[in-house]
């Protein structure tokens, strides 16, 4: 038998016991009321580092894919209710919610607060 097999043949241990995904960890940031989220509807906008340290941190929100991909990265990456207050719009959040790629923790916390975000998905 080779070495390269033998190393196969050994179990390969688990996460330590106690072990939460990341996903499970991260702190992510639900607003208080859609109605408080007054952020930009237009024009471009470009987000502090502290939330898009991409490169790409500048977005045309006629653009729907931008519009989106801002809308992910203010959700994802928000340290405070203010970050998600000053840089999202309610209503926009409405309507490109379906379209959003989360991650699913996130998405739950949104939508346990705010039914109407699941609503919108399941329509979709």
């Amino acid at each position: 038998m080779s070495e390269f097999s033998e190393r196969m043949d050994t179990a390969v241990p688990g996460p330590p016991v106690g072990y939460l995904p990341y996903g499970d960890r991260k702190p992510y940031v639900v607003a208080d009321t859609l109605a408080a989220l007054k952020g930009p509807t237009r024009g471009v906008v470009s987000l502090p580092r502290h939330l898009d340290w991409s490169g790409r941190a500048d977005y045309d929100l006629s653009r729907p894919s931008r519009l989106a991909s801002m809308y992910k990265v203010v959700l994802s990456e928000a340290g405070t209710v203010q970050d998600l207050c000053t840089w999202l719009d309610g209503e926009l959040l409405l309507e490109v919610w379906p379209t959003l790629w989360l991650p699913p923790q996130l998405r739950r916390r949104w939508e346990e607060r705010f039914p109407g975000l699941a609503a919108r998905t399941v329509a979709a």
